[in-house]
């Protein structure tokens, strides 16, 4: 099997918790240096099923082949993702109650990386210790800002800050974001739910995902995030997957 990312080699790790207040997690995530994939995925808070949308996600993500181009390997998680869109809609069309998730995913084949995202979940790499978010939060209020009417120092108070203007199995048709970037030696990627943003501003993230571990597992790194995320508050569910590219020798 060719190594789908042969200039680079990586380590990952991944945690999740319920946080303080929930009384069950409808956050899933996946871990797959195998095949060069990573997603975290946050069941729609407030409706019936989503952690099964959440796991269905990551489910369909991991059922896919091996990838060799980073085109091919995007147009299958899009596939993925829309097939999943289009099953949780028409089983919601015939109830009363959507059944959705954001998802934001990572895949690297080559020498590049490529993030496919609907909703809130959000990607951030630390580069030379400076910290850069790489998504862009499909939420009403993201959408006001974008339009100038509300600074972008208003939106995390805001009383509509958590109401997604697009997630997976809201409507019949999704619409699915995609950036490309490209790897550089020590980039470390977090890809996370909004339960800890919405408690850790991106100094402290920075720290935490900055902070040294030891051996092929990040795992540390990610439980540290969840961990000051709950202490922190832990209003929702909280997870986070952390990716290291190192170029090999």
């Amino acid at each position: 099997m060719d190594d789908p990312c042969p200039g680079f080699r990586w380590i990952s790790g991944g945690a999740t918790d319920q946080g303080m207040r929930r009384s069950i997690n409808q956050d899933a995530f996946l871990d797959r240096p195998d095949l060069g994939l990573w997603a975290v995925a946050d069941g729609m808070g407030g409706h019936r099923d989503g952690d099964r949308a959440s796991r269905l996600l990551v489910e369909a993500l991991a059922a896919l082949p091996h990838p060799r181009l980073l085109g091919a390997a995007g147009d299958a998680v899009r596939a993925a993702l829309t097939a999943v869109n289009r099953a949780l809609f028409d089983e919601s069309a015939a109830g009363s109650d959507v059944i959705g998730s954001t998802i934001v995913t990572l895949i690297a084949v080559g020498d590049h990386c490529g993030i496919l995202w609907v909703g809130d979940s959000r990607v951030y790499r630390l580069r030379d210790g400076i910290i850069a978010r790489l998504t862009r939060d499909h939420t009403q209020v993201q959408a006001l800002v974008d339009q100038g009417l509300l600074a972008p120092e208003q939106a995390a108070g805001h009383p509509y800050s958590n109401v997604l203007a697009r997630a997976i199995g809201a409507d019949a048709w999704v619409e699915i974001d995609t950036r490309i970037e490209p790897l550089r030696d020590g980039d470390r990627y977090l890809l996370c739910s909004d339960g800890l943003d919405k408690e850790l501003g991106d100094p402290e993230i920075a720290v935490v995902l900055g902070g040294t571990h030891g051996g092929a597992d990040l795992g540390p790194i990610a439980q540290a995030l969840v961990q000051r995320a709950c202490a922190a508050g832990g209003r929702d569910n909280v997870t986070a997957v952390v990716v290291q590219f190192e170029r090999r020798a």
